[in-house]
């Protein structure tokens, strides 16, 4: 069966098959691929004038072109993000002065918090025994902590933030049935 060109699949071989390329970003020459050129444009790559480049999908996932929304926009061969990024304080949440804690010398009521808890007494102590307790007490917090009590730590050093991946090729049809624009 015959595909039209420059359709793009994913293939678990470690070669392209006959009339497909590996979608790697390479140049090709216009005067020797003028119907892909005329399907791709310059819109991967290439000066236009005498190379073209196919899509570089290595090491990156595919993602629809067009309007997501009313604020975001994915242009045919956009290139965009990153593969880590660094978490740096300005990027993590403010906790600002509100945050506060039960300071009370009654023992917890429940083992589990929920959202109308504060951390309390977790046991007791009697001579060497120790008690322990549910963690958590039905009151409303007391205590201010001090903001200095709270900081943000790490090493400035990059996350990964890839979900689980399996590498498999992305292809590209060079030479099949040329689409109609109908």
């Amino acid at each position: 069966m015959e595909e039209y060109m420059a359709t793009v699949q994913l293939f678990a071989g470690n070669f392209a098959p006959k009339n497909w390329m590996f979608c790697d970003g390479r140049l090709l020459s216009i005067a020797q691929n003028s119907a892909l050129f005329s399907l791709l444009g310059t819109t991967y790559g290439g000066d236009g004038v005498t190379t073209f480049a196919l899509p570089n999908l290595i090491g990156r996932m595919a993602l629809g072109s067009g309007n997501m929304n009313a604020n975001k926009y994915y242009p045919l061969g956009v290139a965009a993000g990153t593969d880590q990024n660094t978490l740096l304080q300005q990027n993590l949440p403010s906790i600002g002065a509100g945050f506060q804690l039960k300071v009370a010398n009654a023992n917890a009521t429940v083992a589990a918090p929920s959202a109308n808890t504060s951390i309390a007494i977790t046991g007791n102590q009697v001579g060497r025994d120790f008690t322990a307790v549910p963690s958590f007490v039905q009151a409303d917090p007391d205590t201010a902590i001090n903001a200095r009590s709270i900081s943000y730590t790490g090493q400035n050093l990059p996350v990964n933030n890839m979900p689980p991946y399996l590498g498999l090729n992305y292809i590209i049809c060079v030479a099949g049935i040329y689409p109609s624009r109908d």
